[in-house]
């Protein structure tokens, strides 16, 4: 009996052992090899691998499934090499390489690929794919030089055409989805298209005619009706595969892949920059490891506001899958050096980073949590008042300010951008050595820096307004009795957005009395403690202190320019153009140091600050004052004060507005916007003081003996470390703080004109460095005209204008000439002098 259940067993035995061998024939194997059809074929030559482990043949077809379907690299390259060493077949150079290229071995790979080319035949389908290889493993070869520092958050492999499911993109950074969500017909039904955040825009992709390539096009969505549709062109279009389009919610970082040449191989995702002004993108930058690699890479799309980006590869899975990676997108993502290779390797595996991201649960119900969680916490520091700090945006009463405060946000994200395009040009400038490129890449470089300057100011108006708007709706609930008081900061905390004095340094400063200050606060106190409560009289002798601080910087930014001509050696002042660019960046903390910075640059810079403090200041007072005058005049009835609070109010808008299309930084244009904001507070400040009555105004003889004062003081007690000062320097000081931002007195200007050098009319600024070899340089715009004067120093005689013509002429500009004006009108020179007595 024991001897038949034995057969029994060894018979079963032996029919399986049959079953598998006609399941794993080797003929059954080759023909699935034959039909392309890898999938099947890999496990069947995995199994006779494990039992004809010296066969090349078997480890010629097992290697080249493995590279076919993305799998097991290193698996890969040994059985081919094996079956290389056996020259079972010469294609095995093609597959080797492609092995070695997915494995980051592009020189072993290169060696392969031209191997193979050595023999494969014109008709031969791989001949032109190897040659693009080669070139492809050229490029991945630099471009692996630098890599991208990112935290893997969560990674998913989904079938390819649904990947879009893990993509959890909020609305306020825009919408991805297939074309045929938002079109009905004429566009690939299955392609991704990108609708901004307010849905006026959409860039989605076209078959280009008869190929299976594509283009990105863009539509906008008019008054009635949507445009048509527009090819964006080159740079973005080429004549290779161009898709997945994204732009940031800052309306300048475009996102797209392609597999245009100059990449890893694939698709890789690139970054292009949009400048509205001339409507073009910038030559497109690839990204690089890990974002890219030899496989296809694709669909980057990013939520700055949660600080959270998705992008899609297929490196690693089986054709017709995809792996969607979920990572952090902040400020700490940043370009580093590779110092191996194999750093490169280990990222390309996308391995999670350290620390439990996800809580228990489903994955769809941790990232609501997630995402609740974000808005909870703190994503910034916005300081309402002294007291009151909000950390997020559902912290916002006022819909209208909570806008205003995203917009301030999108425009600083532009700012970076903006910021990213002149770092990559300076870099471009540092290691040419081709004149025109040099010169084209300077005037480049010079205008993104005006407009890194004018999107600074920008972004403080928006937090200005927002400000306003959120006080404005505290102050309607409280009247209702609805307001809550909400919680307060943290004793310490600062923030990224409250806008405050930039740090001063008192060494940085030669020291200059402001009588005027005084006398101004004696005149305004009274009336500050009648009409306002003591934080806000607080905030308006702060304005008023920014406001001297201003002054005496912009006078020191003069100062400085000046010194900048004739400091330094002569072998200092000849330093060669690309030197001086290759220390200089805008961008750096270095730029607010002493050391080793030029001065013309620390006075530009210096300028800038005045200009944004006295702006500042003025916004602030604005807002403080408006509120008062409009309640006496409507408790009061009285129509004067309706009817100049109107005027007031259209002034200060037509400044905002001036800055708003200011499209560069243009610092005489700013100042005199500035010089408009100041009128309409003027009109109502006059107006709260007329209200007092003449009982508090200051006398003469008072003003005159505090001025005496003053001066006593100042004269026997300087600032420490500061170097006493003469009287005519201190009258000079002073005067040049008045003229800064103050109004002219007409008195003294009915007989002292003011010489300046016109150095010419221009449509662009003039060269940067030519202007930091002249005396101060103002600017004043065409009216009607996209031009602008700009002039060089301020003089009270025609004759010291006289000494600096020459200067001015030999440093580029030759057509200067001098000018006069009194009262900010220009007269003739003849005038001039007559009143000048000259």
């Amino acid at each position: 009996m024991k001897q038949y259940f034995t057969i029994i067993i060894l018979s079963i035995l032996s029919l399986q052992m049959m079953a598998q061998e006609s399941v794993v024939s080797p003929d059954r194997a080759l023909e699935l090899f034959t039909q392309g059809n890898y999938a099947e074929a890999l496990p069947m030559y995995e199994q006779l691998i494990e039992r004809y482990e010296r066969e090349a043949k078997y480890n010629y077809y097992l290697g080249v499934c493995l590279v076919e379907q993305r799998q097991n690299l290193s698996e890969a390259i040994k059985r081919l090499k094996f079956a290389q060493s056996r020259r079972v077949n010469r294609d095995v150079h093609f597959y080797l390489g492609k092995a070695y290229q997915k494995a980051y071995e592009f020189e072993l790979a290169e060696q392969e690929f031209n191997n193979f080319l050595k023999y494969a035949t014109n008709n031969d389908p791989r001949r032109a794919k190897a040659l693009r290889s080669v070139e492809d493993c050229k490029s991945a070869n630099t471009l692996i030089n630098k890599h991208f520092s990112i935290q893997i958050i969560d990674k998913d492999t989904v079938p390819e055409s649904a990947c879009l499911s893990q993509y959890n993109l909020p609305e306020e950074a825009g919408t991805i989805a297939k074309n045929k969500t938002f079109f009905k017909t004429g566009v690939p039904p299955e392609k991704i298209m990108y609708r901004t955040e307010k849905g006026d825009d959409v860039y989605f992709v076209l078959e280009e005619p008869d190929t299976t390539l594509h283009d990105i096009y863009f539509m906008e969505q008019l008054l009635d009706r949507w445009s048509g549709s527009k090819n964006l062109g080159e740079p973005v279009n080429s004549d290779f595969d161009d898709r997945h389009p994204f732009l940031m919610v800052d309306g300048t970082t475009f996102f797209f892949a392609s597999d245009r040449p100059g990449g890893m191989g694939g698709l890789d995702i690139y970054r292009s920059i949009f400048d509205p002004e001339s409507d073009t993108f910038s030559s497109p930058e690839n990204l690089g490891p890990p974002f890219n690699s030899p496989d296809d890479d694709f669909l980057f799309a990013a939520d700055p506001f949660g600080e959270r980006a998705w992008f899609t590869t297929n490196r690693g899975v089986a054709p017709g899958t995809a792996v969607v990676v979920k990572i952090v997108w902040d400020n700490n993502v940043f370009k580093n050096l590779t110092e191996d290779v194999n750093q490169v390797r280990e990222l390309a595996l996308l391995p999670l980073s350290e620390g439990n991201f996800w809580e228990d649960g489903t994955k769809q119900e941790q990232e609501k949590q997630s995402t609740a969680k974000r808005n909870s916490e703190q994503q910034f520091q916005f300081y309402i008042n002294d007291t009151l700090v909000y950390t997020n945006f559902d912290q916002f009463l006022s819909d209208v300010a909570r806008m205003e405060f995203k917009r301030g946000q999108n425009v600083d994200m532009q700012k970076d951008s903006l910021e990213q395009v002149m770092r990559n040009k300076r870099e471009q400038y540092a290691q040419s050595y081709n004149q025109e490129e040099l010169s084209r890449l300077m005037d480049e470089i010079l205008e993104l820096e005006k407009k890194v300057y004018g999107h600074d100011d920008q972004v403080k108006r928006h937090y200005i307004r927002a400000r306003q708007l959120e006080m404005d709706k505290i102050s309607e609930l409280k009247s209702r009795g609805m307001y809550n008081e909400a919680q307060k900061p943290a004793p310490g905390a600062s923030s990224n957005n409250s806008l405050t004095a930039p740090a001063l340094k008192s060494g940085n400063f030669s020291f200059y009395s402001d009588e005027e200050f005084m006398t101004r606060q004696e005149r305004l106190n009274p009336m500050y403690k009648k009409y306002f409560s003591p934080a806000q009289i607080q905030v308006l002798q702060q304005t008023d202190s920014m406001y001297t601080w201003a002054k005496i910087m912009q006078l020191e930014a003069s100062k400085l320019l000046e010194s900048s001509v004739t400091s330094g050696t002569e072998e200092e002042q000849q330093k060669s153009l690309i030197q001086r660019v290759r220390n200089l960046d805008s961008l750096s903390k270095n730029n607010q140091e002493e050391s080793g910075e030029p001065a013309s640059r620390k006075s530009r810079y210096m300028q800038q600050q005045a200009l944004s403090m006295y702006h500042e200041a003025l916004d602030k007072k604005f807002n403080i004052y408006k509120p008062v005058l409009k309640r006496m005049a409507e408790n009061q009835g009285n129509g004067h004060w309706e009817n100049l609070l109107g005027e007031a109010q259209s002034r200060f808008e037509q400044a905002n507005n001036g800055i708003e299309k200011m499209a560069v930084w243009n610092p005489g244009q700013y100042e005199n916007l500035g010089g408009l904001k100041r009128q309409a507070i003027e009109m109502i400040e006059q107006s709260l003081l007329d209200s007092q009555g003449n009982n508090l105004t200051v006398s003469a003889t008072s003003s005159t003996a505090n001025n005496a004062t003053s001066k006593q003081k100042t004269e026997s007690v300087p600032a420490d470390n500061q170097p006493s000062i003469t009287q005519s320097e201190r009258q000079n000081a002073n005067n040049v703080v008045k003229a800064a931002f103050g109004e002219p007195d007409k008195k003294t200007a009915s007989r002292k004109p003011v010489y300046k050098i016109q150095i010419g009319v221009f449509r662009n600024s003039p060269d940067s460095e030519a202007l930091s070899r002249i005396p101060q340089v103002t600017s004043q715009a065409v009216p009607g005209k996209d031009l602008t004067r700009y002039y060089s120093g301020a003089w009270s005689g025609y004759a010291e204008a006289a000494q600096n013509i020459e200067r001015v002429r030999n440093n580029g500009f030759p057509g200067a000439f001098i000018v006069a004006f009194i009262d900010g009108e220009k007269i003739s020179i003849e005038k001039a002098r007559e009143l000048s007595s000259e």
